[in-house]
């Protein structure tokens, strides 16, 4: 089991590696993955609820299918900064879920 991450960290995180908000309801934003321009499939819901100021191996196994990684450690990679845009892209790529340019 990691240290959780701050929500806030968690969404600077996102936002450093291409996602953007992209929606918002009532208790969730919606953070999609932006592609050469593009806004791609790939999206984590983040909630806003005072419930999750942390998220932990718990959540990031809910984002682990939404980001289409295999392994709760890549979401954590993802998260704390080891893993970057391009690492994340080959990741997809290598997954078979982005195809390769």
């Amino acid at each position: 089991m990691s240290h959780p991450i701050p929500r806030r960290n968690m969404i600077r995180a996102l936002e450093e590696k291409g996602f953007v908000c992209g929606e918002t309801d009532r208790d969730h934003d919606y953070y999609y993955f932006i592609h050469n321009g593009k806004r791609t499939r790939f999206r984590t819901k983040v909630s806003r609820g005072t419930k999750y100021p942390e998220y932990n191996d718990q959540l990031f196994r809910m984002m682990l299918r939404a980001l289409d990684l295999n392994r709760i450690a890549e979401v954590r990679d993802l998260l704390f900064c080891p893993m970057g845009k391009e690492d994340y892209i080959s990741c997809l790529q290598k997954n078979g879920f982005l195809k390769a340019e």
